[in-house]
């Protein structure tokens, strides 16, 4: 629950990297489909509005609600897929003004969970990457949360 309140109030423990980066979401949970009843795993092609070790913040104009656990699937420079952990723990469903002209997406919030150190030490190199400033990477005009809403 401590962590919760840590990403609601917008203190993340490790600095962001406000990136567009292209992920594969998969919930960890199966739904019941309300007409046929049988199960299913919902996914999603989602972005990145900014990446850091702990967590994500995912652009979405259908943001998973607070609490589904998923997998977060990211393509490495390397060819190689990396493959995280995460749960929900925020969710916003409307654009909200921020700063200037800008307007921050829908989306919702990761903390990534049960990871490994050897999948911890594949994120810390791919972050160092866009921290230098990868050039295939670009940002947008939409702006990661300063402080999200529900």
């Amino acid at each position: 629950m401590g962590q919760w309140r840590q990403a609601n109030t917008g203190k993340q423990r490790y600095p962001r990297v406000a990136t567009s980066v292209p992920v594969r979401i998969t919930t960890v949970d199966p739904e019941c489909d309300p007409i046929t009843g049988k199960p299913f795993f919902r996914s999603a092609e989602e972005t990145t509005a900014n990446l850091s070790r702990g967590g994500a913040y995912l652009r979405s104009w259908e943001p998973l609600s607070a609490g589904r656990r998923v997998i977060v699937a990211i393509d490495l420079p390397s060819g190689e897929e990396l493959q995280l952990t995460a749960r929900v723990v925020w969710t916003r469903r409307q654009l909200r003004p921020a700063k200037g002209d800008k307007l921050e997406a829908p989306g919702y919030g990761l903390e990534f969970d049960g990871t490994s150190p050897r999948d911890l030490a594949r994120l810390d190199q791919f972050l160092k990457g866009l921290s230098a400033g990868s050039p295939s990477l670009a940002k947008h005009d939409i702006l990661a949360p300063s402080t999200p809403g529900h």
